[in-house]
């Protein structure tokens, strides 16, 4: 039987490269419903069941026993409300070694990072076409941050400080942290005063907002591959979003749920109150958790995910409801170029795999083994300050209710009443030096060292040099673990702010930008730029440009130095202009000038100020007729000297004349009629 030889697809011929067209052209940012046929959607709800299953149960151990008991350790409570050994009500104190270095560690990122305006760079990284171009590039890139920066701070946009600060936080302690960057438009009806007419009360549909938002995740809310190494190598990613009643309404009412679909799953609700996890914590919280019907919630998955229909790979969103096998929706990836809108930040310990390592994993035998000796201390003073007592059993005046208080008279007889000192003090001394040993060895392994003095950008030696060896000290003595682990952040944050940008640029600004007085129209062209990739964000660890009383000093002297680069270039092209120079001398003068004008531009960009250093040191361009005197070739001809050729006429002798007959010579004179004398006379 005759196999068939399947035929390999034709290679069509390379068509003509069209104009791109920019990305901003068509920028309605909106939801399409991916539908593929019965039998495929009918696919794709199955593939989405058993993912959520599958992955449910491979991070169950995780998500319910050991993420709660990180966070215990984390928060310094002790596993038992109280003891009852080596006595009832012994000393039950945690040390919160893990707690402390956790809020040491987040406190200098988020510092890095807010302390210092703006919170971002953006560099174009395309070739300016001349210094107008990359004056223009360099303005929409500062436009670019001042506008990140302010909707940043704002507490009605991105509000991003509260949102860092828990997301760092909580991926120190847990060793991994989730954020959302979602879509949002919000509109509600504003009360704007009476008619003219029948006097009602009139209302006015305004956008309170629109654009992307970022919203912290529980860690036991996410599902993914916990072998993969980032969330796009994940091949399945989804979010368990918590909806009430009214919240499945709104979005059936927005358009983002299908109506039929959440119907059927309003009959059968995941619980009537909050979950197991959510009770143990409003339980520690003082918050009494009921089950009522008016509290009924539906958990609802976000899932993120690819699907081949024939040779084309589509990027999907499905919101997936489990108990019931319900899809609400499933829509193609609206986010700019497919990206995923779940960002991940993760204490990165050289671990592989998608979950990183926290303090709360990596020191709970630390902090047991700081808070069993703290503990041991106590008790052992409890018992050197009361000792035992052996009393008598024939004495008859004793009560059980008895109380002993400093200068208290009591009712017993010679001999009846002993009492035994228990205990060493140098125990306790020794337990205290054991302790700080202890505390010494975990600080090590967090790897979070004492704070370091700023040294200043430098110094100035007494004939008037300026070094920078006080800020390479600083940046030796700060290379350490902790800054590895504050570049991991950074890198995150990167991340973050890259993806708002990409949103704000698909969702449009609605004048936001005025509203902060910037440039609505430059801010515009500057959004359309990052969406096309012209303009970027350069990542950078911790340097000495992070403090900005370092990067002024480093900017006055670099304006020193233009200074003096200027009054030299000023001098050299004067001197190019001179006639009377010889050409050998210009075209020293101009390769000499070019080189000074590209060490110059180095030197800007090194100062780290742009990348464009055109902007600053602009390019010399001299008139076409000297470029081409200096340029060496072998039809140039050398100008004769003039002087040379002087003094050879001047030596060659005139007609009439001997040798030794010149005037002034003291020779005879010339013959009648100036003709030569004869041989003989």
């Amino acid at each position: 039987m005759a196999t068939a030889v399947p035929q390999l697809p034709q290679i069509a011929p390379t068509p003509e490269p069209k104009p791109k067209l920019s990305y901003r052209t068509a920028r309605n940012f909106e939801m399409r419903e991916a539908s593929f046929g019965e039998s495929t959607d009918a696919e794709i709800c199955k593939w989405v069941y058993e993912q959520i299953d599958a992955r449910t149960k491979q991070l169950e151990n995780l998500h319910k026993h050991k993420v709660p008991e990180w966070r215990r350790l984390a928060s310094g409570k002790p596993r038992e409300e109280n003891k009852s050994w080596p006595f009832e009500n012994c000393s039950n104190l945690v040390h919160p070694i893990i707690g402390e270095s956790s809020d040491e560690l987040s406190a200098r990122v988020m510092q890095l990072v807010w302390a210092i305006a703006p919170i971002i760079n953006y560099r174009y990284f395309t070739q300016a076409k001349d210094s107008d171009d990359a004056a223009n590039n360099s303005r929409k890139a500062r436009l670019l941050e001042t506008f990140i920066d302010h909707v940043a701070y704002e507490p009605k946009e991105l509000d991003l400080y509260r949102v860092e600060n828990l997301w760092f936080h909580d991926s120190t302690d847990l060793g991994t942290a989730w954020v959302c960057v979602a879509p949002e438009k919000r509109v509600e009806a504003i009360y704007v005063g009476y008619d003219k007419v029948g006097k009602r009360k009139k209302f006015e549909n305004e956008t309170l907002y629109e654009g992307p938002k970022v919203v912290n995740l529980r860690f036991e809310d996410v599902l993914y591959d916990p072998d993969a190494n980032t969330p796009e190598d994940s091949v399945f990613l989804s979010r368990k979003v918590t909806l009430n009643r009214r919240d499945l309404q709104e979005r059936v009412f927005k358009g983002h749920y299908r109506k039929a679909d959440v119907e059927k799953i309003l009959g059968k609700p995941d619980r009537y109150g909050p979950g197991e996890i959510r009770k143990r914590e409003n339980q520690k919280k003082g918050v009494v958790s009921t089950e009522d019907r008016i509290l009924a919630e539906w958990d609802i998955h976000e899932c993120y995910f690819y699907w081949y229909v024939g040779p084309r790979k589509f990027r999907l969103i499905a919101w997936f409801h489990f108990e019931t096998k319900t899809m609400l929706n499933q829509v193609f990836n609206f986010i700019p170029e497919n990206q995923i809108p779940l960002i991940r930040t993760r204490l990165s310990l050289g671990e592989f795999g998608m979950n990183g390592r926290g303090y709360a994993d990596m020191g709970q035998y630390f902090q047991d083994e700081i808070s069993t000796a703290k503990n041991q201390r106590n008790d052992a003073t409890t018992w050197m300050m009361l000792g035992l007592n052996r009393l008598s059993p024939q004495n008859k005046n004793i009560d059980k209710n008895m109380k002993v208080f400093p200068g208290a008279t009591l009712p017993f007889g010679n001999g009846e009443f002993e009492h035994y000192s228990v205990g060493n003090v140098d125990a306790g001394q020794l337990s205290m030096a054991n302790e700080q040993a202890m505390i010494q060895q975990a600080r090590e392994r967090f790897g979070v060292g004492p704070p370091l003095g700023a040294m200043g950008p430098g110094t100035t030696n007494k004939k008037g040099q300026f070094g920078s060896m006080g800020t390479m000290a600083v940046l030796q003595e700060g290379n350490s673990r902790n800054n590895h682990r504050t570049s991991d952040f950074r890198h995150s944050h990167v991340k973050l702010i890259s993806l708002l940008t990409d949103m704000y640029g698909a969702m449009g600004l609605g004048g936001k930008g005025s509203m902060f007085g910037l440039d609505d129209k430059l801010l515009d062209e500057a959004l359309a730029d990052f969406l096309e990739r012209k303009v970027r964000i350069p990542i950078r660890s911790t340097t000495a440009s992070a403090n900005r009383e370092v990067t002024k000093q480093n900017e006055l002297l670099l304006n020193q130095a233009l200074d003096g680069y200027m009054k030299s270039m000023s001098s050299a092209i004067q001197a190019v202009q001179n006639q009377g120079l010889p050409e050998f001398y210009k075209k020293w003068l101009i390769e000499t000038a070019k080189g000074k004008m590209r060490l110059m531009q180095q030197i800007v960009r090194d100062f780290q100020i742009t990348d464009q250093p055109e902007e600053f040191v602009a390019n010399i361009e001299f008139p076409e007729e000297l470029n081409a005197k200096a340029q060496p070739g072998p039809a140039q001809q050398q100008p004769a000297d003039r002087l040379s050729a002087m003094a050879q006429a001047i030596r060659q002798p005139r007609p009439g004349l001997v040798p030794g007959a010149e005037p002034g010579m003291g020779g005879p004179p010339s013959g009648p009629g100036g003709a030569p004398p004869s041989a003989g006379v």
